[in-house]
């Protein structure tokens, strides 16, 4: 069984890590963890202007991203969607996915030290989604 909306919005809304996959132009699969903030529908998270990742979503928009918990009963969901770009800096919620996944003394550490960074927020507002619960027998 799948998990339910409501399950779904709470899992996303957890500190678990996700893995991005893009796909660049030579047809080369690429997949990297990477924290992200489920907010208004959307995931969104952030990237090196120079990173392989961005390079690969601006030649292809179409992403998947699977976010799996680490501990037993495992869960996951893996969103498919569409990538939106956007330089810029965005403090905020550097400093909101750096306390949450490094906690308040090291992500504020953290963040303080990107402050002003110009950096690539992605946005993914999912075309699809699929669950699974191995709690609950399921078997994707």
């Amino acid at each position: 069984m799948t998990l339910t909306e409501q399950e779904i919005e709470e899992f996303l809304g957890q500190a678990n890590v996700a893995i991005v996959a893009t796909v660049g132009a030579d047809g080369q699969p690429h997949a990297v963890p990477t924290w992200y903030e489920w907010a208004d529908g959307e995931i969104v998270f952030h990237t090196g202007v120079r990173t392989r990742k961005y390079r690969n979503i601006r030649h292809n928009d179409r992403v998947s991203i699977c976010v799996d918990s680490k501990t037993v009963p495992y869960k996951a969901v893996v969103v498919y969607g569409r990538a939106t770009t956007e330089v810029g800096t965005d403090d905020e919620r550097t400093r909101r996915l750096a306390i949450r996944y490094l906690g308040e003394a090291l992500g504020t550490r953290y963040a303080d030290s990107l402050r002003g960074t110009r950096l690539v927020i992605v946005r993914v507002r999912p075309d699809r989604i699929i669950s699974w619960d191995y709690g609950r027998g399921d078997n994707p």
